[in-house]
């Protein structure tokens, strides 16, 4: 697959931004929760962390591929904001979804047992 400038612009940058940003919020996130609200999960977080990876990923679509591959003048703003915040939502939605499970369990200091009223401390590794 050849890297052409707009598949680079819509896609690859766009991506590499918000798994960044994911990367940065999931532990903010935890860090507020565990202050903020006594370690016990707070949904409106998690509403805020996808408004701002799709911000990230909008504004670096809009920036790369509108204005420096000049899509904007060819193809409008119309066209250039569906590509930067309406198709990527989905995508985000369901990477977040999967990466913020993914980050609950492997930071959660045990394991519940399934059938039965017995949880399982994980170990921890001094450093």
């Amino acid at each position: 697959m050849v890297m052409t400038p707009t598949f680079l612009c819509i896609i690859v940058i766009p991506s590499v931004i918000s798994i960044v940003t994911m990367a940065t919020l999931l532990p903010l996130k935890w860090m507020l929760e565990k202050e903020v609200n006594n370690k016990k999960s707070f949904f409106p977080f998690h509403i805020i962390n996808v408004i701002l990876i799709m911000m990230m990923c909008g504004t670096s679509s809009v920036v790369f591929h509108g204005f420096m591959l000049d899509a904007i003048n060819e193809k409008g703003w119309g066209i250039v904001s569906l590509y930067a915040y309406v198709y990527p939502l989905p995508i985000v939605l369901v990477s977040y979804i999967s990466a913020a499970k993914i980050f609950q369990t492997s930071i959660q200091p045990y394991r519940i047992s399934k059938h039965s009223n017995v949880i399982y401390l994980k170990t921890r590794r001094i450093r």
